[in-house]
């Protein structure tokens, strides 16, 4: 049977305000990103030329002397850190940190980094490859690097191009975070739940499904899964998959108008690093995969898309052995019974009788698609980030494809 998805928009992470419960009042936004004509996101003036990210000042000196905390907008992984640079520049040109002078960079399960710059001097807390929690600290508020005053520049990019995560219209939807709030004023600084994984549906031998990347059920959560160093930004739909018997399944997604990407994962734990096979031809072309299932085994088949890529598909399910084969030929001969009788269940059938729809002994017993039933739910898997202070160059490289 084909069941149909309609298509609706995929989740995101969404970001908490950076900073603890105690501080929160204290900030202000003195320059949102520039969207070209010294204009911000809701078509006002609060930014200057150029500017990428977002700045938010803390009562100047006073401010950072008194201790103004920095925390994680969500849940990551720090994949660059750097402090003990010169924390009250006032020329906008102080050296060291590439211009964030103390920073931190985060990277998050949508695929997306969090740039956390101009920190206090040796108030950085957290190190490469530490795990942090949307709202843990990880440093102050200061004014290293290219900077004039105390403040925090916080920014946000995908494959190192900076977005505006303020929707507004002067910007592109959506808000990335969790409630921002009025123009002049500040996001929500409450973290939200983190993404849920819960796979859509699932899939059986014979099953063929039409839907798209987005739809209902799809979500951001997962960037990356083991078998390839790929990290993807566009929305990902999932099923579990189990067979009853031990047998290959090829798994064929066609009709793509842009580049998705198939995966089998061994886990509906969503880890994201336990990947069982992965198909990831360039643009829009065909995938496919062939995987052993072991009987009774739950495994995860992914549908993501490339570098922001949504389209509609068809994915098929076919199994080398299906159930209804292992049980015809799995089937012990009948010693007693009648001629014409394959089975062992009516040794009293005449001569001739048969309660099987068998032609010359053989029984056909068609195959039939499985139905799905549509569960509410997301894709599956949070994955891990790359690790090393050389997260910049790494990302960078992850994002180029196989072309």
């Amino acid at each position: 049977m084909t069941l149909l998805w309609l298509a609706v928009a995929a989740s995101a992470q969404d970001y908490a305000f950076p900073t603890s419960a105690a501080d929160y009042g204290s900030f202000y936004p003195t320059a949102y990103r520039d969207h070209g004509g010294v204009t911000d996101w809701d078509c006002g003036s609060i930014t200057y030329a150029g500017h990428d990210g977002s700045d938010f000042g803390g009562g100047g000196f006073t401010g950072m002397d008194a201790g103004r905390d920095v925390t994680a907008a969500a849940d990551g992984t720090v994949i660059a850190m750097h402090d003990g640079e010169f924390d009250r520049c006032t020329t906008g040109n102080c050296a060291g940190g590439g211009g964030f002078g103390n920073y931190v960079y985060l990277q998050h399960a949508d695929g997306k980094v969090t740039i956390y710059g101009h920190l206090k001097q040796f108030s950085v807390l957290v190190g490469v490859g530490d795990s942090v929690v949307c709202g843990q600290k990880m440093g102050e508020m200061g004014s290293s690097g290219f900077s004039t005053g105390p403040h925090l520049h916080f920014q946000v990019e995908t494959a190192g191009t900076p977005e505006d995560p303020f929707d507004g219209p002067c910007s592109a939807p959506p808000s990335y975070w969790i409630a921002q709030g009025v123009h002049g004023g500040l996001p929500d600084n409450t973290c939200g739940p983190p993404p849920t994984c819960e796979p859509v549906a699932a899939l059986a031998c014979g099953d063929h499904v039409q839907s798209a990347n987005d739809a209902a059920g799809s979500t951001n959560a997962t960037w990356t899964y083991g078998c390839t160093d790929y990290v993807y930004t566009g929305p990902e739909l999932s099923w579990t998959l189990s067979s009853p018997v031990d047998t290959p399944v090829t798994l064929s997604l066609t009709g793509l108008a842009a580049d998705l990407d198939l995966y089998v994962v061994g886990s509906t734990g969503c880890a994201g690093d336990d990947c069982v096979a992965a198909s990831s031809n360039p643009n829009g072309d065909d995938e496919a995969v062939t995987f052993d299932a072991a009987a009774g085994v739950e495994y995860v088949v992914v549908v993501d898309g490339w570098e922001g890529a949504v389209s509609g598909f068809d994915l098929d399910v076919a199994c080398a052995v299906t159930p209804q084969e292992t049980a015809e030929t799995g089937t012990a001969p009948d010693t007693a019974a009648p001629p014409g009788d394959d089975d062992d269940d009516d040794a009293t059938l005449p001569p001739g009788g048969d309660d099987d729809d068998d032609v010359g002994g053989a029984d056909l017993v068609p195959s039939q698609p499985h139905v799905i039933a549509a569960e509410p739910g997301c894709g599956c898997g949070t994955g891990g980030a790359p690790p090393g202070l050389a997260g910049l160059v790494l990302l960078a490289a992850l994002h180029r494809r196989r072309r």
